[in-house]
């Protein structure tokens, strides 16, 4: 999600505006009213901050009305989230909430931090974004960068073993052989590419 396109639209958010602060220090702010302008406004201080897919929008947003409805007893809950879609549709008309570019980014960025690729797609999948359109992008990354899905997550299995200090990037022997490897396995890695991660030493390469 590029964070240019609200600014490229010359669309200006605002933090939702607060009642009037009677509030004691530390006391939980009180829930605005649900309206089509506060709805507005909210999403789009939320996606100036954050990037998200549609679903994952749509499930941010029903919370906050979800906690308005139950702050504000004269609300009725269905007919604050039926003010939903039609805002979700508008976003994505202008391309605020865009599913394919969110999909290309994360991923590349999970894949750059030494995320494997089961976790990057039970990550994706939380969010909303089908499994297709996760193979979409792994594919198309993998023929920019000429790699097969062996190799690609040999490399990715190569950065978390350097974040962890594991393999030929550990400094200590205080985590066993065993250990690694199940560290790897909670990381979505397969025994095989773990083995031939830990197999290697500092010197051979």
């Amino acid at each position: 999600m590029s964070q240019n396109t609200s600014s490229t639209l010359n669309i200006k958010s605002q933090p939702p505006k607060t009642a009037q602060n009677t509030r004691k220090p530390g006391q939980p702010k009180r829930p605005r009213k649900i309206t089509e302008s506060y709805l507005h406004n909210s999403g789009l201080y939320y996606l100036e901050r954050y990037a998200s897919s549609a679903a994952n929008f749509e499930t941010v947003m029903l919370r906050k009305i979800k906690k308005s409805c139950a702050y504000h007893e004269d609300q009725d809950y269905e007919t604050c989230a039926a003010l939903l879609p039609t805002l979700i549709e508008k976003f994505i008309r202008l391309e605020l909430l865009n599913d394919d570019l969110y999909t290309r980014t994360k991923l590349r960025a999970l894949r750059q931090r030494g995320k494997s690729k089961r976790a990057i797609v039970n990550y994706l999948k939380a969010k909303g974004i089908a499994g297709d359109l996760v193979q979409k992008h792994w594919t198309l990354y993998n023929q920019e960068h000429e790699i097969q899905d062996d190799q690609a997550e040999y490399e990715t299995a190569m950065i978390f073993a350097r974040k962890k200090r594991l393999g030929p990037f550990r400094i200590s022997d205080k985590v066993t052989p065993d250990q690694a490897l199940g560290r790897f396995a909670r990381a979505g890695f397969s025994y095989d590419t773990a083995r031939r991660v830990l197999n290697l030493e500092s010197e051979d390469f």
